[in-house]
């Protein structure tokens, strides 16, 4: 299983349509911004815990969703 399936929901918010296409740059962009995060102490390294954080700080969402919306 693919972790972006854990962000349908911003996905959906960033207005991607994933695709066989795009799907690796979607792991992309989600690894790198947890694993900045994780390096700065905001954010957990196990994918399930830091989508809950990302889904509940404001900030961090919208970052995350900008990044996405780079694919588009």
């Amino acid at each position: 299983m693919a972790c972006w399936k854990w962000f349908n929901d911003l996905l959906k918010e960033a207005r991607i349509e994933v695709k066989e296409a795009n799907k690796s740059k979607i792991d992309e962009i989600i690894h790198k911004y947890i694993n900045e995060q994780t390096n700065y102490g905001r954010c957990s390294p196990n994918w399930s815990k830091a989508r809950k954080q990302i889904k509940s700080d404001e900030k961090m969402r919208k970052e995350l969703i900008e990044r996405l919306k780079a694919i588009a």
